[in-house]
């Protein structure tokens, strides 16, 4: 069980509901019962998954280049000293005509294949994963739009998709906020997806 970080996702901690409710305030941060719930369905879906496994008799690995998403969020001015903060979204033209910075540029595909045919592909891209947020609604944002639109271009596999370390890298650069922007942000990380899959180099295993 993967957790990505949109920022519009369901929370769940224990412990603090735990905390809180020695003061009269649990169930205050979180739906307690959902959460158990979501958590005792996965477990059966785990459950059920064992007892219908297929074989791997391959696997393949390849990279691609996503363009224009990820971007440093911290710019440095001619001090040395942070000038510009670009977070998820940006409007200062200053902080956009800043460098992308260092990121990791490569989406990355791993498969598992049964001879000819694949039987799940993951793919990790490294940025915070939230085009825009607040808005009341849990969303899988434009890396669940980017799964989605691979998984229509390779249907049959199962699609899941890791989010690598994003500390300092957000879209900043790249994403103003706008709703628009969202599927564009898909579209350029699904065309990084299907270059890593289509580069993918593919071995068998004993």
């Amino acid at each position: 069980v993967h957790a990505l970080h949109q920022h519009d996702a369901p929370g769940c901690d224990f412990g603090a509901d735990k905390l809180a409710s020695e003061f009269g305030l649990g169930g205050k941060m979180f739906d307690v019962a959902f959460a158990r719930e979501a958590i005792a369905r996965t477990a059966a879906a785990v459950q059920e998954a064992t007892a219908a496994t297929t074989p791997v008799t391959h696997v393949s690995h390849g990279a691609g280049i996503v363009e224009k998403v990820a971007s440093n969020r911290r710019c440095l001015g001619p001090d040395g000293k942070v000038k510009w903060v670009r977070y998820t979204a940006c409007t200062d033209p200053e902080a956009i005509a800043q460098p992308e910075g260092i990121i990791d540029p490569q989406a990355r595909a791993i498969g598992f294949w049964n001879g000819e045919e694949p039987v799940a592909v993951l793919t990790y891209y490294a940025t915070h994963p939230q085009s825009y947020y607040g808005k009341g609604r849990v969303t899988a944002d434009y890396p669940g739009l980017a799964r989605g639109l691979r998984e229509k271009a390779l249907p049959g596999p199962l699609h899941v998709h890791f989010n690598g370390a994003g500390g300092n890298i957000g879209a900043g650069k790249y994403n103003d906020g706008s709703p628009a922007m969202r599927p564009e942000l898909a579209r350029r990380v699904a065309a990084g997806m299907a270059a890593a899959w289509d580069s993918s180099v593919k071995e068998s295993i004993d």
